[in-house]
């Protein structure tokens, strides 16, 4: 992936880097695809036991991403949209990345789940 065109810090240490990974694709049309990705610090003596050791061998941080995106964007509107996607993503997201317990909540949800069907990576 290449280096994100924009981040933004959150409160608590949170860094979101966004990737942009749209296209155009027909005339005056183009696909705005963003990737959103969350480096939310992993504070292991925080979580419960029995999830400390499930993460006692990784690094110190996990990774939570969503892709955004939007079809069918005029080139005078690409920008915009862009910054909209953004907006709302930090809006509506934002809020949960700085919580204490989403990353207890993320582990626990995807504990037992196949790695490729992972949202997040440790």
């Amino acid at each position: 992936m290449n280096k994100p065109f924009k981040s933004v810090g959150l409160d608590n240490g949170v860094t979101v880097d966004f990737f942009s990974e749209g296209n155009r694709y027909f005339g005056d049309f183009h696909r705005v695809k963003i990737v959103a990705i969350a480096t939310i610090p992993l504070v292991v003596e925080s979580l419960p036991a029995n999830l400390q050791e499930a993460v006692a061998a990784c690094p110190r941080s996990v990774k939570y991403e969503k892709t955004l995106e939007r079809m069918g964007v005029t080139t005078d509107n690409v920008e915009t949209v862009i910054q909209t996607l953004i907006d709302d993503f930090i809006q509506t997201v934002g809020c949960y990345l700085v919580k204490k317990s989403f990353v207890e909540g993320l582990l626990r949800k995807n504990r037992d789940v196949k790695p490729q069907r992972n949202r997040f990576s440790l």
